[in-house]
């Protein structure tokens, strides 16, 4: 194909920066960079693309700044139809997004708040949202379709399978640890029919999950259904290694390997597939998630004194970026932009970093260990408020600064924060906590810093690890995910057993404590792996480039089924007066003596009396 249409349903878009974009987690940052990168992807294989991103209209965006489109599309809950307004924006990379409105359905939403924590309110939005978007989609006309988690997974029932005979639709979960699974309510079949679906027709097969619905599972179903691709975010194409790798283990597997790394019976484990056992069935592929560019360190914005000046001046004179006068006024004098050449201007950085974070001068050798993101349970920071004594009294230039916080209502997450607010107080010379968002000094912790822990529960594809390794912050971490993309360039621990929290505490310890003497021991060591992590090819370039083969791969598999098609029917009339005889003899083998093919050709069959 010379040209490609997709449409690309998402509940967060990124653009924060906007006004007119939404982010929580990394599905807005993959959602907001992907699009451009594939039109680039899609040149080098002389294929020109239009990639348009479907979003909801939050409450929070101004749609005076929107294009209204002349056109409404129905969505029907429980008996009632109703319409979506229709926006639509370019961005000025020259990316198109669509925004659906409907003020019952999104008035209550917010910044930071995009997600109901009612799994009934959350079906009912999901399921008008996903109506409104299979109407535009067909509107519109699109080549393809690709599709962003479950929130958006019930845009393929809605538009049909005549619709899918033609059109590839593809999949892509950023995390499984969130399925879209939903109570019933009055049984599966009122269940969906409340949401314009027949229940009858789709229940069983496709959205049952242990008398809830599943979301997640029938858009997977779906897509396999239909010839589309399964992806998720790190990994390859047969699912080796990565998050792709992981989610096609089972219970029984998780358990052994948990077995084999402490040497006795695990307590407890977590399953990343949270016991979808498709996952373990249907072919999950693995597309590791890029990085734009402008986060290496010799292009970082943040370590430019221009934009930090820009940002200052909105601030204005009384609210300073950086608390420490001497690193106010050297960051936003110079820029501070460095390779893997240039590291004495993260000597410097350092340097500046310690300045803001314990207002004093370093004194010999510190070594900075640094932790930045959310408190919460995925993240597993409580370990590090658990380390931080044991490496204190083990290497008496050792330091910590951490930026985080906890979302409003998460008790473990204010706890963490608590103790580590606790620490702080204790060590004040050697431990330093914010849980303010300050983007700029996240930035220079990062380059600053010379460890990052990233000790997470689970961790799709890990963003945050090539964020610390592009500017010269090793990782010490949990080998789970995508963190193993860094692995050769990284400290990472093996540990499954959750319910041996000081074990794990013992695994994480352990390689801090080998970080440490390398840096101290083995300084060549240690400059070999920053040098090596900033030379991750963390670029969008192959990754993108798989995303258009996947497109591609779509119409493929239509040209396969239709050829299949034809074969079927054609064998079919061949038989002639022979095909009762041969109907009767033909019984297709079952379990992992299976044909598929056989099976088709038992449906033609079947359905040709």
């Amino acid at each position: 194909m010379k040209k490609l249409r997709v449409a690309m349903p998402a509940w967060e878009i990124g653009r924060v920066g906007s006004g007119l974009g939404a982010k929580v987690g990394g599905l807005g940052v993959i959602v907001e960079e992907l699009p451009p990168e594939l039109v680039k992807a899609a040149a080098r294989q002389n294929i020109e693309l239009e990639v348009v991103t479907l979003s909801p209209c939050f409450a929070q965006f101004d749609k005076s700044r929107l294009t209204k489109l002349d056109v409404q599309f129905p969505a029907t809950l429980s008996g009632q139809t109703f319409y979506f307004d229709v926006y639509e924006h370019t961005f000025p990379d020259g990316q198109k997004v669509v925004y659906f409105w409907d003020d019952w359905q999104l008035n209550w939403t917010g910044p930071g708040n995009i997600y109901p924590s009612d799994p009934q309110m959350g079906l009912r939005l999901y399921a008008s949202v996903s109506q409104a978007m299979a109407g535009y989609i067909k509107h519109a006309g699109f080549d393809t379709v690709h599709l962003h988690d479950y929130h958006v997974g019930l845009v393929p029932f809605y538009l049909g399978d005549e619709y899918l005979k033609d059109v590839p639709v593809h999949f892509t979960i950023h995390n499984a640890t969130y399925q879209g699974v939903t109570p019933l309510i009055g049984g599966g079949y009122n269940s969906l029919e409340r949401i314009n679906l027949p229940g009858h027709a789709l229940f069983h097969k496709y959205f049952d999950f242990f008398d809830n619905l599943n979301l997640m599972k029938a858009c997977m179903l779906k897509v396999h259904e239909t010839g589309g691709k399964i992806t998720t975010v790190s990994g390859d194409i047969a699912g080796t290694w990565g998050y792709a790798a992981e989610l096609k283990m089972g219970y029984a597997e998780v358990w052994q390997r948990a077995f084999e790394q402490k040497g006795a019976p695990p307590g407890e484990v977590f399953v990343p597939n949270r016991h979808l056992d498709l996952f373990e069935k249907l072919p999950i592929a693995g597309i590791t998630n890029g990085m734009s560019n402008i986060n290496r360190a010799e292009n970082l914005p943040w370590l430019k004194a221009a934009v930090l000046q820009e940002m200052q001046q909105k601030r204005g004179p009384n609210n300073p970026i950086f608390q420490n006068p001497e690193t106010q006024a050297k960051m936003l004098a110079a820029d501070h932009n460095f390779t893997a050449d240039q590291l004495d201007v993260k000597a410097q950085l350092k340097r500046l970093l310690h300045l803001e974070t314990f207002n004093t001068e370093p004194m010999w050798n510190p070594i900075l260990i640094t932790a930045v993101g959310r408190l919460v349970d995925q993240k597993n920071f409580g370990l590090v408020a658990d380390i931080i004594e044991r490496t204190l009294a083990y290497d008496n230039g050792t330091k910590f600064i951490i930026l985080a916080s906890a979302p409003d209502g998460d008790a473990n997450g204010k706890a963490t924060e608590a103790r580590f607010f606790q620490l702080s107080q204790l060590y004040p010379s050697r431990v330093y906590f914010n849980n303010s968002f300050n983007l700029p000094l996240s930035k220079l912790i990062l380059a600053g810093g010379d460890f990052s822990l990233i000790p997470s529960r689970f961790e799709p594809c890990g963003l945050v690890d090539y964020e610390a390794s592009l500017v010269g912050n090793v990782v010490i971490g949990r080998a789970t995910g995508g963190l193993t993309k860094v692995s050769h360039c990284a400290y990472l621990y093996h540990w499954l057993d959750i319910s041996d929290y000081w074990g794990e505490a013992n695994a994480f310890f352990w390689q801090i404590k080998q970080a440490i003497d390398n840096y101290r021991g083995n300084p060549d060591y240690h400059h070999h792996l920053v040098r090596t992590a900033m030379n991750l090819d963390a670029s969008w370039d192959k990754s993108a480039g798989k995303y258009i083969e996947m497109y591609r791969y779509g119409f493929l598999t239509r040209q396969w089924q239709a050829a299949r098609q034809h074969l079927l029917s054609q064998f079919n009339q061949a038989l002639g007066k022979d095909r009762k005889l041969f109907a009767e003899f033909f019984i297709p083998a079952r379990e992992e003596y299976a044909d598929s093919f056989d099976w088709a050709l038992k449906r033609t069959l079947d359905n040709s009396w």
